[in-house]
């Protein structure tokens, strides 16, 4: 629930806002969350704009239903089936060359989380993004300090990351994840650019339930 909590406004801003659901793959827009663990959040949404039935959100892991704990494709309005850490934005930098490739008009969106930023496979993609010129791509980082093993500033220190993009060649932009009109005014810049953009997304983990803000718990028993 942590990390789910903490990436509502983001997907909430993309879904109601900016990606076009519709049309064939190279005029829509991808949604790719890469941080496939705050499932429950990404599903709340798609109940909302009635990509998926209400019914299906009680449902939520049971044997019975479509929504099992990390987005898979065969659920509507999900582009890609998520849960390892680090292969979304390969995904997404694949998908958004190809749509330039064909004269396409679609965005792509990774939304990330700052923990992933570990995996090498990253790494690799935000370099080949650059160099393949990808203004079509937009990738959201949930900047809310907790990774698996702990605070992210005890396993690898966070104030390097933005640099880092804006080094190798990324627009970088920051906004208040939780402020609807500075996720806005990040995402316009972003997608104004012409060249890939980033966005570090600063958000609190668990946001909205006291007992988890802010922590590594897992769970309110």
């Amino acid at each position: 629930m942590g990390s789910t909590l903490s990436c509502v406004e983001i997907l909430t801003v993309l879904l109601k806002r900016y990606i076009r659901l519709s049309g064939d793959p190279l005029t829509k827009d991808w949604l790719v969350l890469s941080k496939g663990h705050a499932a429950p959040a990404l599903y709340a949404l798609l109940a909302d704009i009635g990509s998926i039935h209400y019914g299906e959100l009680m449902k939520l892991q049971s044997l019975d239903s479509i929504l099992q704990g990390h987005p898979d494709i065969a659920i509507p309005g999900v582009d890609m089936s998520t849960g390892s850490l680090g292969q979304g934005l390969s995904f997404g930098m694949g998908v958004a060359s190809w749509i330039k490739s064909r004269g396409g008009v679609g965005r792509v969106y990774v939304v990330m989380g700052d923990g992933e930023q570990d995996e090498g496979q990253v790494w690799e993609a935000m370099t080949d993004a650059v160099h393949r010129g990808l203004d079509n791509l937009i990738v959201i980082i949930d900047f809310n300090g907790y990774q698996l093993d702990g605070k992210l500033s005890e396993v690898k220190p966070k104030h390097y990351m933005p640099l880092i993009w804006r080094t190798v060649g990324w627009e970088v932009f920051l906004c208040d994840g939780h402020a609807v009109a500075s996720i806005v005014s990040a995402l316009d810049g972003a997608i104004r650019s012409r060249k890939p953009a980033v966005i570090f997304a600063k958000t609190v983990r668990g946001k909205g339930l006291k007992q988890l803000e802010d922590t590594h718990i897992q769970r309110v028993e």
